[in-house]
């Protein structure tokens, strides 16, 4: 099976960035969110995703008007009944996924592949939500998406070696490098990344090193392209609390807790670069 049409669900910053990359590389693609105002913030984010893209000369602007308008947002999840893949990228939430998922099973054909861009819940939770579980596919994205080349493709122990095939087809056709991955809570990467991006937190709050000093270490001594306090208000930090929260609720292992400052900012609302504070200020 070729992918030739993807239906995205939730076009937030992984949503945007997956329907770009998909429509840059000739697919049709519809995103779906649930009213007026999340769409034209939808189109509004796929059109600076474009910009930027085409600001770093990897498109033209004609090139970009062209994808932009292979792209179609809507409110009815009933768009998405005629695409070849449909994606879940809503908000990090088991019964959110699950129940999702599940509207989506009902909806579209029995031959359409299911794919979640879950970033630490175990996918079989979430394939179990569906008649079709042996169809459903992880695939992780890393953002940015338009400029990250991995894409973890996941398989739970009932997943089809075709669908798995499809989809790391799929990936490879939007220029990315696919790495199969099996069905663990955070998967590869952020089984990895999570522990070391609080460790880092955790260090700084007994008072090892300053932030900077500690992204630094990371930066210069390791030629990290940045530091992991940067790296958190990259990727948000309530999402790393988030992902933090899942993979403990799963593992029960203190290396997986989210940290006090941790709670904290994201209490406060200092979400990272998407709210200008984080970690560091991001004002002007």
């Amino acid at each position: 099976m070729q992918i030739k049409s993807v239906g995205v669900i939730g076009v937030g910053t992984m949503g945007a960035g997956i329907m770009q990359v998909a429509a840059q590389n000739g697919l049709e693609v519809i995103g779906v969110e649930r009213d007026e105002a999340a769409v034209e913030g939808a189109r509004r984010r796929l059109e600076a995703g474009f910009a930027r893209t085409a600001a770093r000369g990897k498109l033209t602007e004609a090139q970009a008007a062209e994808a932009l308008g292979r792209i179609t947002v809507t409110t009815g999840l009933e768009a998405a009944a005629r695409v070849d893949l449909v994606v879940d990228a809503v908000f990090e939430d088991v019964e959110l996924k699950r129940n999702l998922l599940g509207q989506i099973d009902e909806l579209v054909p029995q031959e359409t592949l299911i794919a979640s861009n879950t970033s630490t819940i175990p996918l079989v939770i979430l394939a179990g939500a569906t008649s079709r579980p042996e169809r459903v596919v992880g695939l992780h994205f890393f953002n940015p998406v338009p400029a990250m080349k991995l894409v973890e493709v996941i398989r739970t122990p009932v997943t089809l070696d075709e669908s798995v095939e499809t989809l790391r087809r799929f990936a490879v056709d939007l220029g990315k490098e696919p790495v199969i991955v099996n069905d663990v809570p955070g998967f590869v990467g952020n089984l990895l990344i999570v522990p070391y991006l609080l460790d880092a937190i955790r260090a700084y709050e007994r008072g090892v090193a300053g932030m900077e000093s500690i992204d630094s270490v990371i930066k210069l001594g390791f030629n990290h392209p940045m530091g992991p306090f940067a790296l958190s208000d990259l990727i948000g930090l309530d999402i790393v609390h988030d992902m933090a929260a899942s993979m403990y609720e799963e593992y029960k292992e203190p290396r997986y807790h989210p940290p006090t400052l941790l709670k904290q900012y994201v209490r406060l609302g200092w979400l990272g670069r998407k709210t200008g504070r984080g970690f560091y200020s991001y004002d002007g």
